[in-house]
């Protein structure tokens, strides 16, 4: 989430109650685990609570036993921990299954890898999938709020400690998860899923920022937990959720398979082409006075010749298999025809420091160099 909130006063809701000392068996390898990776030690604390129970109500409602639910919680109350979200006897609720120490950030390489391993180790499955939460502002080092200062953000908030979006793919094993929910503000840009195309097949985000109640979990659980894992469907509720109230939506279902072919061409086509964009004629997607998030399709087809965009065309539509936006998101009006679903960086339109860390992405050496 950097999920868009008022900063005003915010006051801590109650935790749920939980049994510490329960030791659940580890199964055998089952179909599905869903780890929920949440860093509430920020202005969310608040709304953290709130999914929780969506969670355990989407648990109940999946009655799925064959499959599991992981919950990586870092909050102010307690010290980070790993909970399941089971139903036992009955009752659905969550269930202690490790206490972490609190000296190493839930923003680090280091303890982000030890959940995931703790994942497999415990809920072994045929096929993973990870949320991730909490604030993030995609792939910027920091947020520009306007031309001279910067705000420390990029993905993750634990106390004001932050993880680059090349730590947060340095963290997840290669070939691991079946899709990444990136429940979080300014995720869906087409160098994040290009930095993720080896963690993960599927990868669902926003290129805009993501409002503060985050997905319906109690509907995108089921989704998840289905023999054949619904993430269209998944997608289509967190859009309707928003969208039926009149509120604001930007989501995007990529498949990351399709990453290395996009790439390759896009290569070719910042190679061979000497247009100059104007950037303010592009479809931005942040509310920052220096936009930095434009449409990716509507950017890079500017640059492509007749048949490298036709090509281009194909092939996003190909790689983004669900798309959906709002006709505005707060005082951003969406255009409909260039909404690709994913955002993009047009070189040379951010601050030095955000430039300087650009140029370290993946997706700019493959394109650039």
């Amino acid at each position: 989430m950097n999920k868009i909130i008022l900063y005003a006063t915010l006051l801590l809701l109650p935790v749920t109650s939980c049994d510490n000392n329960i030791s659940l068996p580890q199964e055998d390898i089952e179909p599905h685990t869903v780890l929920v990776y949440m860093i509430a030690t920020n202005s969310l604390s608040v709304y953290a609570q709130d999914d929780i129970e969506e969670m355990i109500e989407g648990v109940a409602i999946a009655n799925s036993p064959g499959s599991h639910l992981l919950l990586y919680e870092a909050t102010y109350n307690d010290a980070p921990s790993l909970y399941e979200i089971a139903t036992i006897n009955g009752t659905t609720k969550k269930h202690l299954i490790k206490k972490y120490s609190s000296d190493i950030r839930s923003t680090e390489i280091k303890r982000m890898s030890e959940v995931i391993a703790d994942m497999q180790s415990y809920a072994p499955a045929d096929k993973y999938g990870l949320v991730l939460w909490s604030h993030a502002t995609g792939w910027l080092r920091t947020l520009e709020k306007d031309y001279t200062t910067t705000h420390p953000l990029d993905f993750g908030d634990d106390y004001g400690h932050t993880m680059s979006i090349t730590d947060l793919a340095n963290a997840i094993p290669d070939n691991t998860f079946d899709f990444i929910y990136a429940d979080a503000c300014y995720m869906g840009c087409v160098e994040i899923a290009y930095q993720l195309r080896n963690k993960t097949r599927y990868y669902i985000s926003s290129p805009t920022e993501t409002l503060a109640w985050g997905m319906p979990y109690e509907k995108n659980i089921p989704c998840f937990f289905e023999s054949n894992i619904n993430l269209v469907q998944a997608c289509q509720n967190t859009h309707n959720y928003y969208a039926t109230q009149g509120s604001y939506s930007t989501i995007s279902l990529v498949d990351c398979s399709m990453m290395e072919e996009i790439a390759n061409l896009c290569r070719q086509i910042h190679s061979t082409s000497d247009i100059q964009v104007v950037p303010g004629n592009i479809q931005c997607y942040n509310r920052n006075s220096r936009h930095v998030f434009y449409d990716f399709l509507q950017y890079t087809t500017i640059l492509a010749s007749p048949q490298q965009a036709k090509e281009l065309y194909e092939m996003t539509n190909k790689t983004v298999i669900y798309k959906a936006a709002t006709p505005k998101f707060g005082d951003i009006t969406i255009d409909a025809e260039n909404y690709s679903g994913l955002s993009t960086y047009i070189p040379g339109t951010a601050s030095t420091v955000n430039e300087k860390y650009y140029k370290t992405l993946d997706w700019y050496n493959k394109i650039h160099n």
